[in-house]
């Protein structure tokens, strides 16, 4: 054979083999191709997500990542149809307690020991790391968290003379009556403060609690022996629920007949009202000029609010829980942690992070993020009735607030808390989680 015929035979092997080598890596490529799909009850995380999944396929060409986002109620249905049917996502966003009956029936696996390691490394807040415990295990890593604070309106204190947002009850019951507007009927037109008066769900009680918690209360307690109680039967009870009272009624500094919450403020139509860090971003977008600023709740007996947090959880059913736990180890990357404070304005869970410049852009982010090692910050108890006791609780104080009759009437407070705290224990009781001692 001549050696021309035997470099052509050469260049053809070498040809084959290529192509048979290639055949082989795509193969393997498509062997190896993993489809992740992301869950969220929150749809404006949907851009975040889908950013970083764009910058970690383009990573790992393997790798592709769908996101689907749903209203939180809708989503909260679906979890429980999909999870104990094996047919939920690869990775799911959900908050500590809406997910715990699902770890205690066991459809939640545990973190992985890469994810503890960074869970433990002084990335997130003691408080959260502690709530992601069950029976000594750690489920799901913290993503971002919402706390509340107080939204007040520098311009509104100003012009009477006020530097700051109340800092105490004192100041509370004080602000509001120099802040409140009138017409000439003596009907309110501006309140002085925006306390949430009605709604559907647990959220009327949840805003409540905030002041609950610096009356020295709580709506669930949990008892030593890990069971749980109503904590709010007390005096803390009753002074949080006669702040209310005094503030419609005595003072009539806000009222059921004019405009609440993040709307009433955008439109200058409240001096302040306490609220999470959602707002800040309603506020861009709705009212951009108002002059505002945030500040931490005023302090009663103790200084605190209520914050909860959102994990990410890797499902059961995941056919590929590594590459799930590397993408989600990888959204929380610094330069992400930013980008979802700044784009998305939901507060990042990592603390070791510099968040300095944005700051600068929004100062409205830092009460949300810097919170002073003695603030004490409750989340929801981890327990499977808790939403149905909040929302039992909230039916019941929509319903004092409409009683002008408690003003001035520490008995039927006392009644009104009563009977409320008695009903929770009832649905503790009746789930098996009752206990004082």
């Amino acid at each position: 054979m001549s050696k021309k015929h035997k470099k052509a035979r050469s260049l053809l092997i070498s040809v084959l083999m290529l192509g048979m080598l290639l055949t082989a890596v795509s193969a393997c490529q498509a062997a190896k191709r993993v489809n992740l799909l992301i869950w969220s009850g929150y749809p404006e995380m949907a851009p975040f997500y889908e950013k970083v999944a764009k910058d970690y396929e383009n990573l790992h060409p393997g790798v592709k990542i769908d996101v689907a986002a749903f209203g939180l109620r809708d989503f909260e249905r679906k979890l429980s149809m999909a999870i104990p049917s094996g047919t939920e996502s690869d990775i799911m966003q959900v908050s500590t307690y809406a997910i715990r009956k699902f770890v205690e029936a066991e459809y939640i696996p545990k973190n992985p020991p890469q994810i503890n390691t960074f869970l433990k490394s002084g990335a997130f807040c003691t408080y959260i790391v502690q709530g992601n415990i069950y029976k000594e295990d750690f489920y799901g890593l913290p993503i971002y968290q919402g706390m509340k604070v107080m939204y007040w309106n520098k311009t509104m204190f100003a012009e009477t003379g006020l530097t700051h947002s109340p800092q105490t009850w004192e100041e509370l019951i004080n602000y509001p009556q120099k802040l409140a507007k009138y017409d000439d009927r003596g009907g309110l037109v501006r309140s002085g403060i925006s306390l949430r008066l009605s709604g559907g769900g647990s959220g009327v009680a949840e805003k409540w609690w905030c002041f609950l918690i610096s009356a020295g209360g709580t709506i669930v307690k949990e008892s030593p022996n890990g069971k749980y109680h109503n904590g709010y039967n007390n005096e803390a009870g009753k002074d949080a629920l006669k702040l209310y009272i005094d503030l419609l009624y005595k003072y009539c500094v806000d009222s059921h007949t004019i405009k609440h919450d993040a709307e009433a403020f955008a439109l200058g139509k409240t001096a302040m009202f306490e609220r999470e860090g959602w707002v800040v971003g309603y506020m861009k977008e709705h009212a951009p000029k108002v002059q505002y600023d945030t500040a931490l709740l005023p302090r009663y007996r103790r200084a605190g609010t209520v914050g909860g947090w959102e994990n990410l959880f890797v499902s059961k059913s995941c056919k590929n829980p590594e590459v799930a736990w590397d993408f989600i180890q990888f959204m929380e990357k610094e330069k992400y942690m930013k980008y979802l404070l700044l784009e998305i304005g939901w507060q990042p869970c990592r603390i070791d992070v510099d968040y300095e410049n944005i700051y600068k852009i929004v100062p409205q982010y830092r009460a949300l993020m810097e919170v002073p090692e003695e603030y004490l910050v409750l989340a929801y108890p981890p327990i499977k009735p808790v939403d149905e006791i909040y929302t039992k609780l909230a039916e019941r104080l929509i319903a004092a607030y409409l009683r002008k009759d408690l003003l001035d009437n520490p008995e039927g407070i006392t009644k009104v808390i009563e009977k409320a705290a008695k009903e929770t224990d009832e649905i503790l009781k009746e789930a098996g989680l009752y206990g004082v001692k």
